[in-house]
């Protein structure tokens, strides 16, 4: 378990949370306080990370910006790229 220092920032509280939690600038979390603790769910900032994938890989595929797997045997198989052996 690691500290994490409350601060002081304006009108409220703040916490400074470890790169390596996950979690990127702007991100909403939702909490909920239980007795003493204090839940971060991260479950609603993940499905906006995936909405933007998803719809990254969309405006890629409006554009053209897509390769079949025909298009790479073609490309890679004098590299053994679909070799059956």
């Amino acid at each position: 378990m690691h500290k994490i220092k409350v601060r002081k920032i304006g009108n409220s509280l703040g916490i400074i949370l470890p790169k390596d939690s996950g979690i990127i600038e702007g991100e909403s979390l939702v909490y909920q306080k239980i007795g003493n603790i204090i839940q971060l769910d991260l479950s609603e900032a993940q499905k906006e990370y995936d909405r933007c994938l998803i719809e990254e890989g969309f405006a890629d595929f409006e554009k053209g910006n897509i390769v079949t797997e025909a298009k790479i045997m073609e490309e890679f198989q004098h590299y053994g790229w679909g070799d059956q052996s």
